[in-house]
Parts: structure tokens; C-alpha cells; sequence
């Protein structure tokens, strides 16, 4: 009994710990897709949905079926941002393929119905509408018919007529384009469908019977939505070959689309793919290659009827975009390089794009590049840190490109340390050099200046008699014999002798006046500063107050100091400036010269 007790309380445990971690687990869980979920980036797509009138009286403009050919038509074309459905009514809905829905999905449901009873065109446009996803980037309708809204009962028949009219404005308050394709004659009477195109900015397209939509899905595609496919040749008559060039083998998936009349039993295909899909209908045919591996695709053909086939090459690429660049701070400028890859990190420039067909775009403005080592190079100068955007957009004629064609770069800019200023040896090296010079010259000049003062040393002050300022007026006697030593010119000029006691009637006289009175047009700077008067004892005071240098015998006559030459002295007067050298004899006058 007590056994059983405690038993009973240990299963009691046990199924509750069993259930707490059973619980921790499922929250675990549940909060791990719930992050995944949001963590999940919307994929833009294209809707179509295509609405189909299988009623009996389409069988008058459509006996053999092509809107069901459309259809399968479409769902193998469209590239894969573009997802197809399919609406099929009758007296209700018989057919409802979502958008998204595969090409054997939809080719299999319109197997198993016929024209058959009336064409609630009602139930079937607002079928459509409803199937949209709210997210599609575009969603469109294409309504395929013989134009007439008809029920068993007029009241059925009006019902049906209220309801499509509801449909259709629904479908233009949420921006549903609806495109009518009207077989047969246009109905001038009763309740139509026509009236969906105009009002949601759709178009009416009249084709006359079925046998018309093998064309009208050509002008359709190509002509007017511009499906991004190269005509790539015709298969007429009996039988054909057609041998077509792949750009490159980077893409993911290449399309080769056949349309037009063909019996496409007898069709053989050789190439290289990781796998190969063909989709096919009374009008068209549609080769799918996964990765191609070689770039030659051979396709032939052969009919019991004559065939017209026009074929057209389309295909999807899956790229990578990788951006970097390199600083360059002296340039203060940024040199970028972009790379584009495919998913397996195949170079696409080493595809169809190195001819051209892509353009890069910085900060919205398209650059000039040039491709080298395997990326587009371009440059930009950038003096801060900066964020640039870079994105691509693809023009050619056949390819659809899948992708984030954004990439986003922080510019970064090096602060540069300044560096302390390189000496420049040469410069210096010149400059002391030349330093060097003028010392040494200032050396020399020194030198020869101290030989120069050694010779000529300044006369003993002592010959000076104090008494000559305050001595009475004296006047000249004897005469002055004057001599050019030296002169710039090198002209000898003869000696001149002038009078003192007969010529000079005057207090002094300089020495610019002894060279003129004696003719010696010598111009010598500073002659009229060296002043001569007569002293006592019949001697001269001379004075110099002038920058040349004058000497007795081997003696400096100090600047400004006044000395007496004696009859029988000479006195030498040395200008340097103008390299002049000039000797003054003194002497006494013999009597008959008196």
C-alpha cells in the first residue's frame, strides 16, 4: 500500500517535469522561426493571373484551344520575377491556379476541363482578384474571352454582371491592371466584359478567333512588354536546324523560346547543362538549360506540316557585387574597383558584360570605367570620410539579372602625421661651401690688409707742431712738383710743376685744384677733401679728410690730422677706387724762379 503511495507520487513528478521541458522546448522553437521569419527579406515579384472563359460558346472562336496554349505559353516564357496563374470558369470556378503555380501545375489542370454550359464571368474575375498576393510589386489580369457575360437565368446572368462590375472596381482600388482579350465579333448588345480594360487602364486587344493568340503572344512579349530576348533565327517547312550561340556560360538559366506552328514530337537537342527542362504547346516550345556548360546549343526539327517558327534566346544570371578600394593620401584620392560575380564566384566580366551592357552609377552619377584584372576601376577624390553608394543597371538585350545591384563603401581618409622636414643636404651643402669661401676671402683680405698696415705705419704725431693753429697767417712758398705714378687708364701723363709763391694768392688750396691748375683731368673722388695751407718755417699743413690713403715716404697720415711737409719731402696720395697713385714733391723756389 505505502509502495504503491509513493509510486503513484513519483509518476505525478515525473509527468511534470516532463511537461515543463516539453514546454521550454516549444517555446525554444517557436521563437527561433519566429526570428527567422522576421530576419526573412521580401522578394519583389510580378503577378499575372490569366482568366479563361470556358464556356460553350467559346468553342465558335476557339476550337482548338489556343487560350489554353497562352497560358501555358506565359507560365514557361516569364522570367522567374514574374509568377503566373490561371482562373478558368464556367457556370463557376472549374480552374484556380494561384501566381506561383508551375507550367505542368497549370498545364495539367486545363487538361481536364472543355468548353462546356455558360460564362459566369462574375465569379471568374473576382476569383482573380482575390488570388493576388498584396505584396506583388505588379499584379495584372488577363481576360480572355468571347465577350459575353451569359447565365442559364437572365437573374443569374445579371448577378454575374453585378459581380464582375465589382470585381473590376475592387481590382482598380487595388491597382490591378486588367488586359481583355476578345475573340470573335465584338457584342454590341447584353452584358459584356470589354468595359474591365478601360476602366483599370488596362488595353482591349480584338483578335478574330484563336488561331490569332500564336502571333499575338510574340507582339505581346516582345513588342509591347519588352521581354528582354534576342531573335536568334526561323525553322520554316518541313524540317530545320538551328545551331545557337550562348554569350557565355555564367548564366543560371538560358531559354531558347520556339513560336509558331510546329509539331514539336520530332525535336532532337544537343548541349551541356546541369539539366535541361522543355515545356511545350501547340504553339510554341520552351527549352529550358540549367547552367549550360557548352555555348553551342543544336536544335532539329521535322513536321508532317509545314512549320514557322521563330526562335528567341532569353536568360537569367544570379550576381554578387564586390566593392573595395585603395587610398592613395598624397593624391587624396580613392581609386575603386568593382567586382561582379556569379554565384559559384565565376568573373562576369569575363562574359557577354565585358562588351558593354552595364553601366556603375556613384552617388547617382554614372562613371566612366575601364575594366582591368577582372573588375571596373574607376577613381574619385575624397578629402574626408565619406559613405558612397555604388550601384549597377544592366541594359542589355536578352538577360535578366538577379541580384542586389547596391553596394555601400565607407571612404575612410588617414590622418597623416606631418613628418618633421627632410634637410636638404645640397642646399646646405652650398651654403657653406660658400661660407667657407668668404671666410677664407675675408682671411686673405685681413692678411693682405695687416702686410699693408705693416708697411704703412702712421707718422709719429710728434711732427705735428701744436703751435699751428694759433700761429699768424703765412703764405705759400716754393713750388709743388707733381708726378702720376699709376693711373686706371694707363695713360702717362707727363710731371707738372705749379709755383706756390707766384700762383696761390690764397688761404689753402686741395688737391683737386693742384690736378686742374696742372691739366690732369684725373676726376679723382674725394681730391677736393685733402686740404693743403701754408705753415710756418715756408713748410704746408696737409690734411686729409678724404678716403684715400697718403703717405710720407713709408708713413699713414692719420684721417683728419694735419702734418707739415718740408721743402725737399714728398707726400703720396693713394686712391684705390679708382687705382690712382700720385706723388707731390715739395721744393724750394732757386732765385731767378722768385
Amino acid at each position: 500500500m505505502l509502495m504503491a503511495k509513493y509510486g503513484l507520487k513519483w509518476n505525478l513528478v515525473v509527468h511534470k517535469v516532463s511537461f515543463f521541458i516539453i514546454t521550454v522546448l516549444c517555446f525554444y522553437l517557436f521563437t527561433e522561426i519566429t526570428v527567422d521569419a522576421k530576419e526573412a527579406e521580401p522578394v519583389s515579384f510580378n503577378d499575372i493571373v490569366v482568366v479563361l472563359d470556358c464556356s460553350q460558346s467559346m468553342k465558335d472562336v476557339d476550337a482548338g484551344y489556343a487560350s489554353f496554349d497562352f497560358a501555358g505559353s506565359l507560365s514557361a516564357i516569364m522570367p522567374r520575377d514574374y509568377r503566373v496563374g490561371v482562373i478558368a470558369y464556367r457556370d463557376e470556378v472549374c480552374i484556380s491556379q494561384p501566381p506561383g503555380s508551375s507550367h505542368e501545375m497549370i498545364e495539367n489542370a486545363l487538361k481536364e476541363i472543355e468548353y462546356a454550359n455558360y460564362g459566369n464571368a462574375g465569379a471568374g474575375l473576382s476569383a482573380a482578384v482575390e488570388s493576388f498576393d498584396q505584396n506583388a510589386a505588379a499584379k495584372r489580369i488577363i481576360l480572355i474571352s468571347d465577350g459575353e457575360i451569359m447565365m442559364k437565368t437572365e437573374e443569374g446572368t445579371q448577378e454575374s454582371a453585378e459581380l464582375f462590375a465589382q470585381a473590376v472596381e475592387k481590382a482598380k482600388g487595388e491597382g490591378i491592371v486588367i488586359d481583355v482579350i476578345s475573340l470573335g465579333q465584338r457584342m454590341e448588345e447584353g452584358y459584356t466584359v470589354y468595359s474591365a480594360a478601360d476602366t483599370t487602364g488596362g488595353n482591349l486587344y480584338e483578335l478574330s478567333d484563336g488561331g490569332e493568340t500564336g502571333n499575338f503572344v510574340r507582339q505581346l512579349l516582345f513588342e509591347q512588354w519588352r521581354l528582354k530576348a534576342s531573335h536568334i533565327g526561323q525553322i520554316n517547312g518541313l524540317s530545320g536546324e538551328l545551331t545557337v550561340r550562348l554569350p557565355d556560360c555564367l548564366m543560371s538559366t538560358a531559354k531558347i523560346i520556339l513560336l509558331g506552328s510546329q509539331q514539336n514530337e520530332n525535336m532532337t537537342l544537343n548541349c551541356e547543362a546541369d539539366r535541361i527542362h522543355t515545356s511545350k504547346g501547340s504553339d510554341y516550345t520552351v527549352i529550358e538549360l540549367l547552367h549550360p556548360s557548352s555555348d553551342e546549343v543544336k536544335i532539329r526539327m521535322s513536321a508532317d506540316s509545314p512549320m514557322d517558327i521563330s526562335a528567341y534566346l532569353t536568360a537569367e544570371y544570379d550576381f554578387d557585387l564586390h566593392g573595395d578600394y585603395a587610398y592613395i593620401p598624397e593624391e587624396q584620392t580613392a581609386y575603386l574597383k568593382l567586382e561582379i560575380t556569379n554565384k559559384n564566384g565565376q568573373d562576369m566580366l569575363e562574359g557577354h558584360l565585358k562588351d558593354g551592357g552595364m553601366k556603375v552609377y556613384l552617388n547617382d552619377e554614372e562613371q566612366t570605367c575601364r575594366i582591368a584584372d577582372g573588375a571596373f576601376r574607376f577613381s574619385r577624390q575624397y578629402v574626408k570620410d565619406a559613405v558612397t553608394d555604388i550601384r549597377v543597371s544592366f541594359d542589355g538585350l536578352y538577360g535578366n539579372y538577379y541580384g542586389d545591384a547596391e553596394e555601400t563603401m565607407q571612404i575612410i581618409v588617414p590622418v597623416i602625421e606631418e613628418e618633421p622636414p627632410k634637410i636638404d643636404w645640397f642646399f646646405w651643402s652650398v651654403i657653406g661651401i660658400f661660407i667657407a669661401a668668404l671666410l677664407m676671402i675675408l682671411c686673405l683680405a685681413y692678411r693682405q690688409k695687416k702686410r699693408t698696415d705693416g708697411k704703412r705705419k702712421f707718422i709719429d704725431e710728434s711732427r705735428t707742431r701744436p703751435g699751428e693753429i694759433t700761429n699768424r697767417r703765412s703764405e705759400f712758398n716754393g713750388k709743388l712738383q707733381i708726378y702720376v705714378i699709376h693711373n686706371k687708364d694707363e695713360i702717362d701723363y707727363p710731371p707738372e710743376s705749379i709755383n706756390l709763391f707766384a700762383r696761390c694768392n690764397r688761404e689753402m688750396i686741395t688737391l683737386e685744384w693742384l690736378l686742374d691748375t696742372c691739366n690732369l683731368p684725373l676726376n679723382l673722388r674725394g681730391a677736393e677733401r685733402i686740404i693743403i695751407r701754408p705753415g710756418d718755417d715756408r713748410s704746408l699743413v696737409i690734411k686729409n679728410n678724404s678716403k684715400a690713403s697718403v703717405l710720407m715716404g713709408r708713413e699713414l697720415l692719420m684721417k683728419g690730422h694735419a702734418y707739415h711737409l718740408y721743402y725737399g719731402e714728398k707726400v703720396t696720395f693713394i686712391f684705390d677706387q679708382e687705382d690712382t697713385e700720385i706723388e707731390v714733391h715739395y721744393r724750394d723756389l732757386k732765385p731767378n724762379e722768385r
